[in-house]
């Protein structure tokens, strides 16, 4: 497996019999992650790929990695997985700590992270066995008794039973749906240690049963057994490339895997998690704050007679304190923009903030920076104040880095609680 590297937001050559193979690759991750516009730009030979990262599959054996502008320190692979697995799943930090992923390629984590989880799995509760029925010839009466099929050869050979019954076995539909995952993600990766662990693994999972078995597609669709959610972390992960929903594509058993992931959400995600963390130092420190899920205000509504429709305002953020509004949040995956915002971001906050009542509007932005404040002078006090933050969305890990996002978000809450104007400049213009 080879590769090809840019860096998103950043035009890029690509030789001729190679574009055509981008489309396609992009317009297939655009369909499964479902941007509303194309990441895609062309100006003569030049490409940019823009709001998505990860790798894209341009032929059998050939990636694109698509990477984001980070500082030389940050583990971008990290950071995107960490805010890409829900909060059930194990951290991505604690199976990288284990030493089995050095590379900073996405695949080669992805797959090591699913072999850690199988490994884990099939070590503390051993193979997923499920009763299914089967079917076998056997000279014992064991189970039911197929009498259409007996009695075609019971003129000679009356001791053959066809029978099927029930049992348990390792050799089911999520054990095989794992196996072969495990296969594609073996021969996706780079690693041979990974890939030789993957390939082991699979003929684990199923002890004693045929290498090739056909699989079913519907098991995307269902629920492991509760009694085996030791094995729910890798099948998060298999029923994500088996599905080809949100961020994974397989495309075939032996092609290898895209993985192209849209970058905004991550940002919104890691914001979330920073509100979470801004509530709970309230609480230390003696401040009933709560951060609710997205919900929408009115901000403008038809006059009477008027064919026009309401139009409302949902921030995505938002800190209550005493059921009031203390401040909006807008998350705007926007590279080196942060330090002065454009008109757009900057009419979006605010006029949000009014629709909420919010006397704070505040732009999250990827980039690592210090917060830069604006008053305003055309709102009232609803809101009185714009201040533009970076949250270092590619430095990301998981715990300590919400806790430090978090404190950041208090201390600025409560110096501008203290009246701190000094650090707030007028808006310009």
């Amino acid at each position: 497996m080879s590769a090809l590297t840019c860096v998103e937001g950043v035009p890029f050559d690509l030789e001729r019999p190679l574009h055509e193979p981008l489309r396609r690759a992009v317009a297939e991750a655009r369909q499964l992650i479902g941007p509303t516009t194309s990441p895609l730009t062309q100006s003569g030979t030049s490409f940019t790929i823009s709001g998505v990262i990860g790798s894209l599959e341009l032929r059998p054996g050939l990636l694109l990695e698509v990477v984001p502008k980070t500082e030389p320190e940050d583990d971008w692979v990290t950071a995107a997985l960490d805010l890409l697995l829900p909060e059930t799943r194990v951290s991505v930090a604690g199976d990288r700590r284990g030493g089995l992923a050095v590379s900073r390629q996405p695949l080669d984590v992805l797959a090591a992270i699913y072999a850690e989880r199988l490994a884990r799995a099939l070590r503390r509760d051993g193979p997923l066995l499920v009763m299914e029925r089967q079917s076998d010839v056997r000279q014992l009466l064991v189970g039911k008794l197929d009498v259409t099929r007996w009695s075609r050869s019971a003129g000679w050979r009356p001791q053959d039973l066809p029978t099927s019954f029930q049992t348990l076995s390792a050799d089911n539909h999520f054990t095989r749906a794992m196996s072969r995952v495990a296969e594609v993600l073996a021969f996706a990766c780079s690693s041979p240690q990974v890939r030789g662990r993957l390939l082991r693994l699979s003929r684990e999972l199923r002890p004693g049963a045929p290498l090739d078995f056909a699989l079913d597609p519907a098991v995307a669709r269902r629920a492991l057994p509760p009694q085996w959610a030791v094995y729910g972390g890798a099948w998060d992960i298999a029923v994500s490339v088996l599905s080809r929903r949100s961020l994974l594509g397989s495309k075939g058993r032996r092609q290898g895997v895209s993985l192209a992931i849209e970058a905004w959400p991550l940002l919104e995600t890691l914001l979330t998690r920073a509100l979470q963390q801004t509530v709970r130092l309230g609480r230390e420190h003696g401040r009933t704050m709560r951060a609710p899920s997205k919900y929408g205000s009115e901000l403008i509504r038809p006059g009477p007679g008027s064919p026009g429709r309401s139009r409302g305002a949902e921030p995505d953020g938002r800190l209550l304190e005493a059921e009031s509004t203390i401040a909006v949040f807008e998350a705007k995956y926007s590279r080196g923009q942060g330090l002065d915002p454009p008109r757009a971001h900057v009419f979006q906050a605010l006029a949000t903030a009014a629709a909420c009542g919010a006397p704070l509007a505040v732009l999250v932005y990827p980039d690592e920076f210090e917060p830069v404040g604006w008053t305003t002078s055309a709102f009232g006090d609803r809101p009185r104040r714009l201040v533009s933050i970076g949250l270092g969305l590619f430095g990301y890990k998981r715990g300590e880095g919400d806790r430090q996002r978090g404190r950041r978000l208090f201390e600025l809450l409560d110096g501008l609680a203290e009246g701190s104007e000094a650090t707030l400049a007028p808006v310009a213009g």
